[in-house]
């Protein structure tokens, strides 16, 4: 059984901690550190750097970033530094992004053309293309390229989303497909099916796009109390996680009484709406057994790396731990 895995960091912390949990997790044998750059909270790119001057082997990236309002070409410049630094050891996840409605924002423009558009400029900028681009969301004229030279010419891209659309433009053009939230074998199927349809439109062996699992996450040697904390982090994220909500059966009261109680702030009434069937599909959430019964499920549905996400359990040092002595050198 061939699996990677990861952990997914929020930015959150205090900015110190993060060479620490960084540094652990590259002691256990974790493949990859993402840092969420969710809108509001910490930066992702000053935090990866911190992580990737503290670390010496482990992959690093963010997951995700959003073109929708930082041009590509700022990202591709923080990425190429990173990639630099560590030598060569960055990642990217570039998505729609989400929580725009906090920006006033309604409705995306061609969400999907954004990230395929966002894509070709990092990759041609790497490559030192100077080619103009005229797209239908970015136009880089050829003036536009990097004073300094890259360590390498390309580095991995996943594309971070749930929706099938996006996935198809994975099986085009992306190294993976990231799906944050993603927790029910029955999804992963329509993820695959997706990525095919994209890989076919360019006979690309659809084998070659991972796909990434990126599960909310409360592990403790408590079952009880990793529930509870299952609970309060979907009160926060699962009016965000549709179409995946909808395949699971998670019902529209769940959802609207989840989303209200979060639009005043109070995630812990939140919490008490939040269904077994929501934490079971959208979490990995128990005890170690129970979490590696769960990913064998997963990986046999055709997950290829786990990216253990927010919060990580009731104590993230616990948790981390479990996942490093007991879940991990089960799979390797």
């Amino acid at each position: 059984m061939s699996i990677e895995f990861s952990i997914a960091l929020q930015g959150s912390y205090p900015v110190r901690e993060y060479i620490s949990k960084a540094q652990q997790i590259e002691a256990y044998g974790f493949d990859e550190i993402h840092v969420y750059d969710d809108l509001m909270f910490k930066p992702t790119w000053p935090l990866l750097t911190l992580i990737g001057e503290h670390t010496s082997r482990i992959k690093v990236g963010p997951g995700i970033i959003t073109p929708q309002i930082v041009h590509p070409c700022y990202h591709a410049g923080n990425l190429a530094i990173l990639d630099e630094l560590t030598g060569g050891r960055a990642v990217v996840g570039i998505a729609r992004g989400a929580f725009w409605e906090f920006l006033g924002i309604e409705k995306q423009h061609k969400p999907i053309t954004m990230v395929r558009e966002a894509i070709h400029i990092i990759r041609r900028l790497f490559a030192g293309d100077r080619t103009a681009f005229h797209g239908e969301v970015f136009t880089v004229t050829e003036e536009l390229f990097f004073r300094f030279q890259p360590l390498r010419k390309e580095v991995p891209v996943f594309i971070g989303t749930w929706g099938p659309k996006m996935c198809q433009l994975a099986g085009e053009v992306a190294d993976g497909v990231k799906s944050d939230g993603l927790w029910n074998p029955d999804y992963v199927k329509i993820l695959r099916e997706n990525i095919e349809i994209g890989a076919a439109r360019v006979n690309r062996n659809p084998d070659e796009v991972a796909i990434i699992a990126g599960p909310l996450s409360s592990i403790s040697a408590d079952r009880e109390k990793a529930r509870q904390t299952a609970r309060r982090v979907l009160a926060v994220y699962l009016p965000y996680l549709r179409p995946m909500t909808d395949v699971a059966g998670i019902s529209e009261e769940e959802i609207n009484n989840v989303r209200d109680a979060a639009a005043t702030g109070d995630f812990e009434r939140g919490a008490t709406f939040i269904s077994d069937l929501s934490v079971a599909k959208c979490s990995v959430t128990g005890t170690p057994n129970e979490v590696i019964e769960q990913i064998e499920e997963m990986v046999e549905a055709g997950v290829t790396h786990v990216a253990f996400g927010h919060c990580l359990g009731p104590d993230f040092n616990e948790a981390l731990d479990l996942l490093g002595k007991k879940v991990l050198p089960h799979f390797r």
